[in-house]
Formats: structure tokens, sequence, C-alpha cells
């Protein structure tokens, strides 16, 4: 065997990866999360409160019934949509350089995340997974893992638009040993799914306080033939800090999902670049024939 040949870097196994992630969102909590978690959960509690107030105007003045959707509401919605997307792209920059080793900041982070440049990467990479959404949705389990390092290739290698998408793909499809669970993109379909379960339970322990104490009320009340509209605007009020709390366990989930994917990226990048190095020293310097095939 060539000497300069060296033995391919196995890839990191998912059991591996979720601890790790841990342990780094654990390291870096308290230098990411208060500055993007803190803004979504106003922006959150925002939207309950206008909702709530509409809902209020409707049970006090039947005669003009505004739409659930008022022009407040649309808008504050919009403006939370626009803030998760900038905001965990913030998260993800973030998670690439403390998992890089580079020093944490936040606003290099921020900054970077509304760049023109990065915004018109992120369009590009929704419309596509957007576009896969809308055909039955089983292709957006492929095409949303498929482009999941679209922001590390951003980050950390500077490709934008469709050459951050292709480079993306490039590593996620990455897979030389035809083994499916150690595929990059099972592994983060495997991240996004985990992220989306943790999410949803801690939403749902966070809202039960207030939930229920709703339910049973709305339930006495159709008892007792009282109306049932009545007493909803102020249980909703009462989701106001429902919402906060949500969104903050969600932001928490999203940073681990976020150091998850930043781990796999750099990962999956070391495997494939050793292998293609392994493969261009070979062409130069091609392994020895076996003893037995030497010329005499």
């Amino acid at each position: 065997m060539n000497d300069l040949a060296f033995e391919r870097p196995g890839p990191m196994p998912f059991r591996f990866l979720i601890d790790e992630a841990i342990r780094q969102t654990r390291r870096h909590f308290r230098a990411i999360f208060p500055s993007i978690g803190i803004p979504i959960a106003i922006i959150a509690a925002a939207v309950a409160a206008v909702q709530a107030l509409a809902v209020s105007r409707m049970t006090t003045n039947l005669g003009t019934l505004p739409s659930w959707w008022s022009p407040e509401l649309l808008l504050l919605t919009l403006i939370y949509i626009a803030l998760l997307i900038v905001a965990y792209t913030a998260m993800q920059v973030a998670a690439v350089d403390a998992a890089a080793g580079r020093p944490v900041d936040m606003k290099r982070a921020w900054r970077f995340a509304v760049q023109g440049r990065v915004l018109g990467t992120l369009f590009l990479s929704s419309m596509a997974g957007l576009a896969s959404l809308a055909c039955c949705c089983f292709p957006a389990l492929y095409v949303v893992p498929l482009l999941s390092f679209t922001s590390p290739a951003m980050v950390d290698e500077g490709r934008f638009g469709v050459q951050a998408l292709s480079r993306s793909a490039e590593l996620t499809r990455h897979n030389p040993g035809r083994e499916l669970f150690e595929h990059p993109i099972v592994k983060v379909f495997l991240l996004i799914f985990l992220g989306g379960l943790l999410s949803y339970l801690a939403g749902l322990v966070v809202s039960l306080p207030f939930v229920v104490p709703m339910y049973i009320d709305m339930f006495r009340r159709a008892a007792a033939g009282q109306d049932m509209a009545q007493g909803m605007s102020t249980w909703l009020w009462l989701q106001v800090p429902s919402q906060i709390l949500n969104a903050l366990a969600s932001s928490a989930v999203t940073l681990y999902v976020c150091f998850g994917v930043a781990l796999l990226f750099f990962d999956t990048r070391a495997r494939k670049e050793g292998t293609d190095l392994q493969s261009e020293i070979e062409e130069v310097f091609p392994p020895a024939p076996p003893p037995g095939d030497l010329p005499l």
C-alpha cells in the first residue's frame, strides 16, 4: 500500500452528533440565545395581544364584527415571519462560527443575516422548498434537507445564490459508503424531525397551564347554557405569556438544530475533501503494484 495513502475518515455517528450539538448549545447558549430569543418572543407576544384585542372587539361590539385578520394583525404576522427568517439565519451564523472555533459575535451574525445577497439566497432556497411542498409535500422531505447546508456554505465559504444551493446539494448527497443511515440527507432529516418534535413538546408543556383552564371554563359555560364567546377574550389575553414562553422554547430548540447542522456540515465537508485529496494523490502517485506484478 502506498505510504501516501490514508484511511478515509468515517462519518460522525448520529448519536455522537446530537450529543455534541447539545454540548455546544449549552456552551454557547448565553452568548447566542438572548439576542435571538428575546426579539422573537416580543413580536410573538404582540401578535397574540393584537389577536386577543380583535376577539375582544368582536364580543363587545357585535354590530360591527371586525375580521380576525385585521390590518394590524396581518402586518405584525408578516413582521414576525420576516424576523424569524433573519433571526434564525443569524443563529445559524453564530452556530457555524462557534463550531469552527471562531468567537461568537452576534452583531456580526445579525449584520450578515440582513445582507441582500444572503436574503436573496434564502429566498431561492425558500422558493425551492415551497415548490416541493406544492408537489404533494413528499418531495419536501428530500429538498429541504438537500438545501440545509445553504446557510453554512454562505457563512464559511462565502458562496451565495445558486452556488450556495449547489454546494449544499453537493455535500448533502456525499455518501461514498452507500449506507442509508450515514447519508447526510438522512441525518439532516432526523435532526429536523427531532427539532420539530422537541419544539412541539416544549410548546405543549408551556401552553397547557394556560389552555386547560380556558377549555374548562368554556365547557362550564356551555353546560350552563351561557355564551362561550363572552369569556373567550379574557382567556385569550392569557395566551400572551403562553406565546412568549412558546417562542423562547422554540428558539432554544432551533439553536440546538443549528448546531447540529453546523457540525454535520463541517464533518461532511472534511470527509468529502479528504476523499478528493486522496484521489488526487493517487493520480499523481499511483499505488505501487503488488510484488508479484513487478517486472523482472
